[in-house]
């Protein structure tokens, strides 16, 4: 396993020290790399009762993206999931969702736990951080000219006004922010900036999401 991931790890363990799942890069229903420290009864118990089939977390990670704590979704939980989590000690965590699309659909999923109280919204953000990188194509660089535009439109400045702040034509900033969405493999602009900032290619202030979007 890379040093890459090795290092996110870390991060992950000590914000999820119950335990954790992670599916990285998933194509159809396979990822490239799993990540998982859940206890052993539960996966056991999980597997057995083809728990996977009636998973809440599953159902919504794999038709939404973005974040969401457990206690929003025990009201449809049918099969009692979140108690079989909560039985190995797993009481309070979250789900996170990231979907690409670009020469191909990349999904990267996870579930990540704590047994003493339920996450705050910024470590629900660092989690997201963490999981943009392991989705994100490794070691991704983007030109100074990529940069500065998405600096830009971290600022709130629109495409003409780019564009004039740069010496450059609309069709140019519009270039540069396709290409650096398909290095990223990023959909929107949006998504091109916050995944460049997650992995540190520049520091701004982004606004911050509101719970249905963290």
């Amino acid at each position: 396993m890379s040093n890459h991931i090795e290092k996110e790890k870390l991060s992950l363990r000590a914000l999820a020290p119950a335990g954790y799942y992670v599916g990285v890069r998933i194509r159809f229903v396979a990822p490239e790399t799993e990540l998982n420290t859940l206890p052993t009864g539960l996966l056991q118990t999980y597997s057995i009762q083809g728990m996977a089939l009636h998973d809440p977390m599953m159902r919504w990670a794999f038709q939404n993206s973005g974040i969401l704590r457990w206690n929003e979704l025990e009201n449809i939980d049918p099969a009692n999931v979140f108690g079989e989590y909560r039985r190995h000690g797993l009481a309070h965590g979250a789900v996170i969702s990231i979907l690409t699309q670009t020469r191909q659909t990349l999904r990267t999923i996870g579930v990540f736990a704590r047994s003493d109280r339920d996450y705050s919204d910024p470590e629900l953000l660092t989690l997201r951080k963490t999981l943009n990188r392991l989705h994100g194509p490794a070691d991704v660089e983007l030109s100074p000219g990529q940069i500065e535009v998405l600096r830009l439109l971290a600022q709130g400045h629109r495409y003409k006004r780019i564009a004039h702040i740069l010496g450059i034509t609309e069709s140019g900033v519009k270039a540069r922010l396709k290409s650096a969405a398909l290095s990223m493999g990023a959909q929107t602009p949006a998504q091109t900036l916050r995944m460049a900032v997650d992995a540190g290619l520049l520091t701004v202030d982004l606004p911050k999401p509101d719970s249905s979007s963290l």
